[in-house]
């Protein structure tokens, strides 16, 4: 089996100054949603729900990177790194979903519903994206608790002996590895269960985008047939939300298409790319979505915003 992998120098060049920018954009980000300013209308649910959880996955999937990175250089087999290993998988799997109900909610609110059933998810758009988010979390724990099953006993610490599942005349030897080829097939059909869950969300991402780039085109086009001007602050904000939808479906595009090679390659190539060029994907798709919520939401833009027109007349000041 041929194996692609990175070496640690190009890594730590790739992933240290996107980690450390991220960390502090994300920190920015936490910022303005805890401490809004005063008399600006703040976030809305679920609006807030979706920005607050795309700032936190990201914010402890970097750190977790960090870790992970300080414990591989100590021991790459301590139950620290595997921990740490364990919840980048979990907060990147999150953070990659949590973009696709944020599209979806944008697509909810711009294109207006013209069948029954569209009409429903647009009255409970908050129940869905509650439910949709809580599921998601349970299914992605689902994953977690497996993959930490799958490293507990490929570390050879699992239990030697047990009569649950085998039989009581069989030797510890064959119980445990009657437990490893079921852990094995359960592992193989959660893998299976999330390319699964990830084309699907690949599928609402870039279904989502087009719908509402196509109803905007028709929007604009019969604006312009009637003469009316383009200067509703309203299809500004719509313009400016969809380009930001469009920006994060390509980057969830290419990172999804690159999970589906780096999956599949293990299992129906032999060709083999390892975690470390994963997750720098990973990172890379982080670092854009960072800078996409940064020009894209209002509520970050515009705080940065103050915060540059105050330090500007604060150097005024100074200045004799």
């Amino acid at each position: 089996m041929t194996r692609i992998t990175m070496d640690d120098l190009s890594v730590k060049i790739v992933n240290g100054p996107l980690t450390i920018l991220n960390i502090f954009a994300n920190i920015f980000f936490a910022f303005c949603m805890l401490c809004p300013p005063h008399g600006r209308e703040g976030l809305k649910q679920p609006m807030k729900l979706l920005l607050g959880s795309m700032v936190f996955c990201t914010t402890v999937y970097l750190v977790s990177l960090i870790a992970a990175q300080c414990l591989w250089m100590i021991s790459a087999s301590s139950e620290c790194f595997y921990a740490a290993y364990l919840t980048m998988v979990y907060m990147a799997s999150t953070s990659m979903s949590t973009s696709v109900w944020l599209n979806f909610f944008y697509y909810s609110q711009i294109v207006p519903a013209q069948r029954a059933l569209f009409t429903w998810v647009k009255r409970n758009i908050k129940s869905i994206i509650y439910w949709g988010l809580f599921g998601d979390r349970m299914f992605f724990m689902f994953q977690f608790a497996v993959r930490a099953a799958g490293e507990f006993y490929s570390s050879g610490e699992g239990p030697s002996n047990t009569t649950g599942f085998t039989s009581t005349y069989a030797t510890p030897q064959d119980n445990a590895a009657f437990l490893k080829d079921v852990l094995l097939d359960i592992s193989t059909t959660s893998l299976f269960l999330e390319m699964i869950y990830v084309f699907f969300c690949l599928c609402v991402m870039v279904g989502s985008s087009c719908v509402t780039v196509c109803y905007l085109h028709r929007h604009m086009k019969s604006m312009k047939e009637i003469g009316s001007p383009f200067s509703s602050p309203r299809l500004h904000s719509q313009m400016r939300v969809t380009i930001a939808g469009i920006l994060q479906g390509i980057l969830f595009f290419f990172t999804a298409v690159w999970i589906f090679i780096h999956y599949f390659s293990n299992v129906l190539s032999s060709t083999y790319f390892d975690d470390k060029t994963l997750y720098t994907v990973i990172s890379l798709y982080m670092f854009g979505t960072t800078l996409n919520l940064g020009i894209g939401q209002a509520v970050f833009r515009q705080r940065a915003a103050d915060i540059c027109l105050k330090a500007q007349q604060a150097v005024k000041s100074l200045k004799p």
